[in-house]
């Protein structure tokens, strides 16, 4: 490990953090932590040369006592406590040194050294937050009070500070404590700077997520649509328009198809958005699948498509990242023309033609052991078939999806058709790939029997983009305002001051 790597690894304090938040927040304290240390016997021995003994050992104490807050941190990467006992060290150590080197001049002038107050209540309130910010003030207020009080009533403040140099202490004070909020200044305008670029990257990554949800829904065979919460049709697929004959800039904005309407002119989609509890009560007996996600699938009729059709109808809630719901996609499927193959396949379907499929697509016989494997799943997963023939697909599903997997394959073979079962597998290099899956029986062709073909919708990249933007999700646009008041407020506290010294004339 070279030097620039140990510096990194002390200040980031160990491993990285996904929260953003939170590393900024360490980075920070670190930063003041160590510079404190590496600062402090320098001034130790400033205050030595200067005949300043007791506040020599003062400082070097100082310096020792922050060493422990470093280790702390980097153990326990608890922020708040370690903040403010590092806070304290330096607040105690401000206090003993400005007590010993006059507090108030004698002309009454508050001492420059105060301006460093000012720079801890800007460090607490950036780490920790107003109310840690206020809790500290009130103490510098309070110590305020008690300096102003003793000199009103004539006690003798020390000066270890020689008289010869006493004017280039104040002034090396006052630049230092400028430097200090200035430094704080820096952190301010750089966490606004990161906020906003993040802000960008996130806008970007969700206009390429969507575009990749829209090349989705363009692509899928399936007939798909989505509402708002105004019941306002904002997504239609080519799918759909086959099969209504309806172009989606005649649909969009407006209600969804009569066609799609099972009791008085409202659609699935409308009635789960309306009142989700409603498909359970009314429509109980036919839900085929239903799970904590608020979606659900029926076979049921539906009078105005074609005539009257029988259909495969899901519907899912689109909620928000707070769950609030935020419109409904339904998808439809009509399987009039194929009561009587449960599979929902056409006769010529077989693996000839599941071989050329894009989509990886491989099949589990009553043994639950995988007998068929396409090219489209060695591609995918890196598996040959001849690796994979006879195996259990457990050797490349997660553990977390396991018993979900089993009840979909019990119920494709009892007949059923399962969709939108979400897993995760992983490449024999060890990869994760996410999937929507659609599983259904079939007759198997060289034993009695039937088996359970698995149809794979690759949706990784889709995943993966969700949940980067869920984690960046955390950093809302109210921290960016509170930044930016912060700073406007830094910039007038610093203006004022400044002008204040230019009105101050110490021979009035």
């Amino acid at each position: 490990m070279n030097l620039q790597s140990l510096f990194e690894n002390l200040i980031s304090g160990g491993p990285k953090f996904s929260d953003h938040e939170v590393k900024r927040k360490i980075r920070a304290l670190n930063t003041f932590q160590l510079g404190f240390i590496m600062l402090a016997p320098l001034l130790g021995l400033f205050y030595f040369y200067v005949g300043a003994i007791s506040l020599f050992y003062v400082i070097i104490g100082a310096g020792l006592f922050m060493i422990p807050s470093v280790i702390i941190l980097r153990k326990t990467k608890n922020i708040l406590w370690v903040a403010n006992y590092s806070i304290f060290v330096l607040w105690a150590t401000l206090l003993i040194v400005s007590w010993n080197t006059g507090a108030v001049t004698s002309e009454g002038v508050i001492s420059t050294s105060w301006l460093l107050y000012g720079g801890i209540l800007l460090l607490a309130v950036f780490l920790n937050g107003y109310a840690w910010g206020a809790f500290w003030a009130l103490l510098v207020l309070v110590k305020a009070g008690v300096v102003s009080y003793l000199f009103h009533m004539g006690y003798p403040f020390p000066n270890l500070i020689p008289a010869g140099i006493s004017g280039i202490y104040s002034l090396g004070m006052f630049l230092v404590a400028l430097l200090v909020i200035f430094l704080i200044a820096f952190l301010f305008e750089r966490e606004k700077s990161e906020i906003t670029n993040r802000e960008q990257q996130e806008t970007v990554a969700l206009m390429e997520s969507k575009k990749y949800v829209d090349d989705i829904l363009a692509r899928s065979p399936v007939p798909t649509f989505i509402i708002n919460k105004d019941h306002q049709v904002i997504q239609w697929n080519p799918a759909c328009q086959e099969m209504t004959g309806i172009e989606a800039e005649e649909i969009l904005g407006k209600g969804v198809w009569e066609g799609f309407s099972i009791d008085d002119q409202r659609s699935l989609a409308d009635i789960l958005l309306e009142d989700p509890d409603f498909l359970a009560d009314a429509y109980g007996d036919t839900v085929k699948s239903g799970t904590e996600s608020d979606w659900y699938q029926l076979e049921m009729f539906l009078p105005n498509l074609k005539g009257g059709s029988r259909a495969l109808v899901t519907v899912a809630s689109v909620s928000d990242t707070r769950g609030n719901a935020r419109g409904v996609i339904q998808t439809v499927q009509d399987i009039t023309t194929r009561e009587n193959d449960p599979s929902g396949i056409p006769d010529d379907f077989t693996e000839d033609t599941e071989e050329i499929w894009a989509n990886p697509i491989f099949k589990i016989d009553s043994k639950g052991k995988i007998s068929f494997w396409n090219k489209a799943c060695e591609e995918s997963f890196g598996y040959s078939t001849s690796q994979m023939l006879g195996r259990s697909p457990f050797t490349f599903l997660s553990k977390r999806y396991r018993d979900t997997f089993k009840k979909t394959i019990v119920s494709a073979l009892k007949g059923q058709t399962v969709s939108n079962r979400q897993w995760k597998y992983y490449t024999k290099r060890g990869e994760p790939i996410y999937v929507l899956a659609k599983a259904y029986s079939t007759e198997a062709s060289e034993q009695k029997g039937k088996e359970c073909i698995i149809v794979n919708t690759n949706i990784t990249e889709l995943k993966l983009k969700m949940k980067e933007l869920e984690e960046d999700a955390q950093e809302s646009k109210e921290q960016l305002e509170n930044l930016a008041e912060e700073y406007d407020l830094l910039k007038k506290n610093i203006a004022t001051y400044i002008r204040g010294k230019e009105k101050f004339d110490p021979n009035q």
